[in-house]
């Protein structure tokens, strides 16, 4: 499963590499506080059961997922709580947001994420630095929660400073991996054939919610 989220995340930077606009980010809710959250964990749910934009979807560059999702941190556990789609109606010509969420958990209000491994980031405070691609944007603080199979299994607080050498910390940790090594080499030949400094961005800025969590 890791490997057809990181073929995922591929095809989506190859797409977007050139055009892409800042995302819409999904929301989390921690002590009654919501933030925006720079990961999207339902992603791998959505590939597991094969789910389909709707033909009447109102795409966006700057939402290239096709949905925004709301989650909620209680009791250490990480919860989904509504996943919302734009419905575009031809005929009337408007749209309209609608909740998919008992589309794909009939029956439920909210569900604990036990599909999800991997850490959370969430960016807070004033923006320092707008970035038109993805979540490259910059914030003053930073809370990365790392999950595994739906559980907090740690906590904590940054400042942008003390979190640019967190995750530079830990990429070099992941970097010695044989996992590196082999997406580095899926890169930069074969059907990809990137320049290794293009496969390293790809890497660092688009893989996060892994090799945070090593």
């Amino acid at each position: 499963m890791k490997a057809i989220i990181f073929v995922f995340l591929l095809t989506l930077f190859t797409s977007f590499n050139c055009s892409s606009t800042a995302q819409i980010p999904d929301y989390i809710t921690i002590d009654d506080k919501e933030y925006r959250l720079h990961t999207n964990p339902l992603d791998k749910h959505l590939i597991t059961i094969k789910w389909e934009m709707p033909e009447n979807l109102s795409t966006s560059s700057a939402n290239w997922r096709g949905y925004v999702a709301s989650w909620k941190i209680d009791a250490g556990l990480m919860f989904l709580t509504d996943v919302t789609i734009s419905i575009y109606h031809k005929d009337e010509k408007r749209r309209e947001s609608k909740s998919i969420f008992h589309e794909i958990f009939p029956g439920r209000d909210s569900i604990n994420a036990v599909w999800y491994s991997g850490s959370l980031v969430i960016p807070h405070g004033e923006m320092t630095h707008y970035v038109h691609m993805g979540y490259g944007s910059s914030y003053e603080y930073y809370i990365v929660i790392r999950i595994s199979e739906g559980v907090v299994t740690d906590y904590q607080d940054f400042t942008a400073a003390e979190f640019d050498k967190y995750k530079e910390a830990k990429f070099q940790t992941f970097k010695e991996t044989q996992e590196f090594q082999k997406q580095l080499e899926e890169l930069t030949s074969g059907e990809y054939n990137w320049s290794e400094e293009d496969a390293l961005f790809f890497l660092q800025n688009f893989h996060a919610e892994y090799y945070l969590s090593l």
